[in-house]
């Protein structure tokens, strides 16, 4: 069994200091970590938060009781007595294809050089298609069409699950909204020189936008992203 002990930063940096160790955020600490062990602290963090921000019932104002070691809330009011359960975000990422290009876009307050996968939350009522399409068109202006799931992965920063996608562009007009500093379709040549330069970052090996640029490199350029000099990229 695993077990999760909350503590705060102060907490956690002098504990580590006693063991000899080094306190670590999980977005740093998780770049290092096998698969397996990422996702067992994604989980026990993604708990640790819901437990410390679930402290009273959203329909009567009760306090609340957990139950089931952690992973339900009920509420102590006898008249009440709701359940409450761990909230997850679901959001889509997604990489967009225009022939052999993939489109890629950076925020204003990243370094120069760092772009990623689109991606957004979901919306009620609406479709996880329909939402690629939205956010696609709402942060780089370009309508996609052959929306095709891939892969998921958690991020409990605080509470999401990325869903991602892949989509082809019908057409390769590009015209940034107000959620993005800048989207740019890279070819296959200039993303390989880019990266090997150090011009351009990537997210981590981990992270599902990662494994979407390998998935269009390797269907475009038949190339592996992770034998490629030298690729850099960010926490």
């Amino acid at each position: 069994p695993y077990f999760l002990l909350s503590a705060e930063s102060g907490d956690a940096t002098a504990l580590a200091a006693n063991l000899d160790s080094r306190y670590l955020d999980l977005r740093r600490a998780g770049l290092g970590l096998p698969a397996f062990e990422a996702g067992l602290f994604a989980y026990a963090r993604g708990l640790a938060h819901w437990q410390s921000r679930t402290r009273w019932c959203s329909a009567c104002g009760s306090e609340l009781s957990l139950e089931w070691a952690g992973h339900r809330a009920r509420c102590t009011n006898p008249a009440c007595a709701i359940e409450h359960f761990p909230r997850t975000d679901p959001a889509i990422i997604v990489i967009v294809t225009w022939r052999d290009a993939c489109l890629l876009g950076r925020q204003a307050s990243w370094p120069a050089g760092r772009y990623s996968t689109l991606a957004g939350f979901v919306e009620p009522g609406e479709t996880l298609e329909d939402a690629v399409r939205r956010e696609v068109f709402e942060e780089a202006g370009v309508r996609v069409v052959d929306c095709d799931y891939h892969s998921s992965q958690p991020w409990p920063f605080p509470s999401s699950l990325m869903l991602g996608f892949t989509a082809r562009a019908d057409d390769p007009s590009i015209a940034v909204g107000d959620e993005i500093d800048e989207a740019h379709w890279f070819e296959v040549d200039e993303f390989v020189a880019d990266l090997e330069a150090g011009r351009l970052g990537l997210p981590p090996p981990l992270s599902v936008s990662y494994r979407l640029i390998e998935h269009w490199l390797r269907q475009a350029g038949g190339l592996e992203l992770g034998e490629l000099k030298s690729p850099a990229t960010w926490a």
